[in-house]
C-alpha cells in the first residue's frame, strides 16, 4: 500500500519537517485513532479493549505527574468539565511528549528528505476527527437540545445569579433557530472532511465555525477550551498546505488549482477495504448520531416528557401552613416564596437564604414522580433526607394547594398560578419602529 501526496518531490524544510514530526506526534496522541472501535454501537464494549488500555495509562501518568510535579492531591471525577486540572495535565504530559519525541526523531532521522506519505495519512485521521466531532455536536445543535430553551426556573432566576457559561448556554438556547444553523455549519464542514477534494472548502468553514465557539469558551469561561482548541488547531493543520494558494486566490485574484493529496493503493483488497470503512465511517457516526438525535428530540430532549405531571407554571405561594400556623415570608426560613413547575417532571422553588448549598442561581430544584390518579407527588431533592411526598388539589385553573408531611411536621400550602410575562418568549420581529 503506496500512499503520497500531490507535492512537490522537493526536499522538506528543516522547520517543515521538525514541524511536522510535532505535530505527528501531538495529534495521534490527542486523537487516539485506536480507541475509535469502541465508539461503535452493538460491538463498542467488545472492542473497548484499547480505549481502556489507552485512558488507563493516560490517568496512569496523570495522577503520577499530580504527585510528583504538581504536588497537588485532588480525586477527579467526571463530571461535563473539559477542563478539569487532570484534562490540563493530560495535555500538559502530551505536549512535552511531542517536544521530546520530535527532538528523538529529529536526531535520528535526521536525513530524511520528506513525509509525503505519512503527511498525508496523518491528514486522514485529522479529517475524520473533526468529521466525528462536527457530527457529533451539530445534529444535537440541529435538534436543538446541546442549548435547550431555557426553563421557567432559568426565566424566573435574576440574570446577576448566573454564571457566564450559564448565561452563554441560555442566550443561545433562547433562539432555537440560531442554534440549528449553527449545528447545521457544522454538520456541513463535517461532511466536507469525508472527501479528500472538498477538505480545504471544508477546513475554511471549520476555522470560522470552530474558532467561534473557541471564542465563546474562552470567554465565556465554558469549560470545553482545551478540546475545542484542538480541533481548531486540526482544522488549520488541514489549511496550512493551501494558505499560499487561498492568498493568491481571494486577496491577489490569481486563478489557481489546489493540490489534492492522493492515496494510491493498488490492489482491489485495499480498495474495497476503504470503501467499507468509509460506509461503516458515514453509518455509525453520521446516520446513526442522526437518528438517535432526531429520535431524542421527539422524547422531549434532554428531559423527558412520558411520564406524568402536575400542572406547569410559575406559582406565587399566598399561604404557607406549618402545623397550621401561617408563616410569613421574612420570618422564616422555611416557607417557600414560590414555586415552578416546568413540563416535565422537575421544577425549583424560590425561599430563603438564597445562598444555600443546597441551591443552584438562587433557587432549589427538586425533581418529582407524581401520581395523577392518587393526587399526589414526591419531591426528590438533592439532599434526599429532604424528600417529602405531598397531596395536591386544584379547585381551580389558577389555584393549587399541597398538602401532606414533612417529618412530623403537617404543611398546608396554597399556590396561585402566574401569568409568565417573560419577554424572552417572544417571537421575532421583522419590523421594529423603536428600540425594545
Amino acid at each position: 500500500m503506496d500512499a503520497s501526496a500531490t507535492l512537490t518531490e522537493r526536499s522538506w524544510k528543516w522547520e517543515e519537517k521538525v514541524a511536522f514530526r510535532f505535530f505527528f506526534l501531538f495529534f495521534i496522541l490527542y486523537i487516539a485513532p485506536w480507541t475509535w472501535p469502541s465508539s461503535m454501537p452493538f460491538t463498542g464494549d467488545l472492542l473497548s479493549f484499547f480505549n481502556d488500555l489507552h485512558w488507563g495509562a493516560a490517568d496512569w501518568l496523570i495522577q503520577l505527574v499530580k504527585k510528583h510535579t504538581l504536588h497537588i492531591d485532588i480525586k477527579i471525577t467526571p463530571n461535563g468539565s473539559g477542563d478539569t486540572v487532570d484534562d490540563w495535565t493530560w495535555n500538559g504530559i502530551m505536549l512535552f511528549i511531542s517536544s521530546i519525541g520530535t527532538a528523538i526523531w529529529s536526531l535520528v532521522d535526521a536525513r530524511r528528505r520528506e513525509y509525503n506519505a505519512l503527511y498525508t495519512w496523518l491528514q486522514v485521521i485529522v479529517r475524520y476527527q473533526l468529521a466525528m466531532s462536527m457530527f457529533t455536536y451539530g445534529f444535537i445543535k440541529i435538534f436543538p437540545m446541546q442549548m435547550p430553551e431555557p426553563s421557567i426556573s432559568q426565566l424566573a432566576t435574576p440574570l446577576g445569579e448566573f454564571t457566564s457559561m450559564r448565561f452563554a448556554w441560555l442566550f443561545i438556547g433562547s433562539s432555537p433557530s440560531y442554534e440549528i444553523f449553527s449545528g447545521i455549519c457544522e454538520v456541513l464542514g463535517g461532511l466536507l472532511m469525508l472527501s479528500r477534494r472538498t477538505t480545504a472548502f471544508g477546513a475554511m468553514i471549520l476555522v470560522g465555525v470552530i474558532g467561534h465557539v473557541v471564542a465563546l469558551n474562552f470567554f465565556f469561561d465554558i469549560q470545553v477550551k482545551l478540546f475545542s482548541t484542538a480541533l481548531l488547531l486540526m482544522a488549520i493543520f488541514l489549511l496550512v498546505p493551501h494558505m499560499q494558494k487561498l492568498w493568491a486566490f481571494f486577496i491577489q485574484n490569481q486563478p489557481v488549482r489546489l493540490s489534492i493529496p492522493v492515496i494510491n493503493l493498488t490492489k482491489k483488497w485495499q480498495r474495497t477495504t476503504r470503501i467499507a470503512l468509509k460506509t461503516l465511517f458515514i453509518a455509525v457516526f453520521c446516520l446513526i448520531s442522526f437518528y438517535g438525535n432526531m429520535s431524542a428530540y421527539g422524547k422531549g430532549g434532554y428531559m423527558p416528557l412520558d411520564k406524568p405531571t402536575v400542572t406547569e407554571g410559575f406559582f406565587d405561594v399566598e399561604a404557607f401552613e406549618v402545623n397550621k400556623k401561617p408563616l410569613t415570608l421574612l420570618a422564616d426560613t422555611i416557607r417557600w416564596d414560590n414555586v415552578i413547575f416546568e413540563k416535565w417532571n422537575g421544577g425549583s422553588i424560590k425561599r430563603q437564604p438564597a445562598d444555600s448549598p443546597l441551591m443552584r442561581y438562587g433557587r432549589e430544584y427538586f425533581t418529582y414522580k407524581a401520581d395523577t390518579a392518587k393526587k399526589t407527588f414526591e419531591m426528590q431533592y438533592r439532599d434526599s433526607t429532604r424528600n417529602l411526598t405531598l397531596h395536591y388539589k386544584e379547585p381551580d385553573s389558577s389555584r393549587m394547594l399541597l398538602y401532606g408531611k414533612s417529618g412530623n411536621d403537617s404543611l398546608h400550602i396554597l399556590l396561585r398560578k402566574k401569568s409568565q410575562p417573560f419577554r424572552l418568549n417572544e417571537p421575532m420581529h421583522w419590523v421594529h419602529n423603536s428600540i425594545r
